[in-house]
């Protein structure tokens, strides 16, 4: 009976190494996604500022009046994506030290999402540059 013992021994041993490895490479697979989203984010921050810095310079050339309500919504979709990224890393965090139970837990992470769209009716698009600005007169 001892190598009977010895076998069930040794299939427990192999059985708890297998499931160590699957909790590991789950959670290894919820970083590289949640890594994903952190890129997309930092994505959608990237051309939210470059549409923003359109519409200053467009607005700086014209010599016109800044319009906060032009600007907010491209404001407002950077925040909610610095927001985004901030609560993606502390799940990383918390995945590293093993603050979420990988067993039972449902992970949900941000898809990505498409590319970012203008917000406001007024806001240009990617297709639709601003206006060429006149050079000064001097």
């Amino acid at each position: 009976m001892a190598m009977k013992e010895s076998l069930d021994t040794l299939y427990g041993m192999a059985s708890d190494a297998a499931q160590a490895a699957a909790r590991k490479t789950k959670q290894l697979a919820e970083i590289a996604k949640a890594n994903l989203s952190i890129y997309a984010e930092e994505d959608k921050i990237k051309k939210a500022q470059v549409e923003l810095g359109k519409l200053y310079y467009r607005d700086y050339v014209l010599g016109e009046d800044q319009d906060e309500a032009e600007y907010l919504p491209w404001c407002q979709k950077i925040d909610e994506s610095k927001q985004t990224i901030a609560d993606m890393r502390d799940y990383i965090d918390e995945l590293k030290h093993g603050r979420v139970d990988m067993d039972t837990e449902d992970v949900e992470v941000v898809p990505e999402e498409a590319p970012a769209e203008a917000p406001a009716e007024e806001a240009p698009t990617e297709e639709a540059p601003a206006e060429e600005p006149k050079a000064p007169e001097a």
